[in-house]
């Protein structure tokens, strides 16, 4: 069956005919959380993640804390508002505690942000970071709920903390979460 009678037939073909933005893999995921502390037992203790960095960011008026874990080179970064108007406490508000972000993995962050901007993409920060960390956050979608990090690495295994303090400010000044 090829593309016509695949999209007569009801299916719509969805693929792009030009190169695609290059993801390389899944960075890590970034879970809003009720209860760090709960959470940090549950992701160590039952599923055996390792607790690699906690981190506290203090925004103008509000805060979030955090908590890196690892396992086999899977990453999750779990999140907690301290405060109801923090970013994170107004997320799990609106949609529950979940899946924050997913962190896609890409070549060059700048690049990749000019590429998706000319799709309609929006992004909720400008691209954070200097040589070895560069990141950048979309719009959450409107559809699905979602919010995706774009993230370039170069020798940084976990994250800098100004990159994760500029990220709460801007978001802050924003608005979005």
């Amino acid at each position: 069956m090829n593309k016509n009678e695949s999209a007569s037939a009801g299916n719509q073909d969805h693929s792009r005919d030009d190169q695609a933005q290059e993801y390389r893999r899944i960075d890590h995921i970034a879970i809003a959380v009720v209860n760090l502390e709960e959470a940090i037992e549950f992701y160590t203790q039952i599923l055996g993640f390792n607790l690699v960095r906690r981190l506290e960011i203090k925004g103008k008026r509000t805060g979030m804390i955090s908590a890196e874990l690892e396992l086999n080179q899977i990453k999750f970064v779990l999140c907690q508002g301290t405060e109801p108007e923090s970013q994170v406490s107004r997320l799990i508000a609106d949609h529950g505690p979940g899946v924050a972000h997913i962190a896609l993995e890409v070549g060059n962050v700048h690049g990749a942000v000019a590429e998706l901007t000319e799709r309609g993409l929006k992004f909720d920060t400008s691209v954070i970071g200097g040589p070895d960390l560069q990141q950048a956050f979309t719009s959450r979608d409107k559809n699905s709920g979602m919010s995706f990090e774009l993230i370039a690495r170069g020798s940084v295994k976990g994250f800098v903390e100004s990159n994760v303090q500029d990220l709460f400010d801007q978001l802050e000044k924003s608005g979005a979460y």
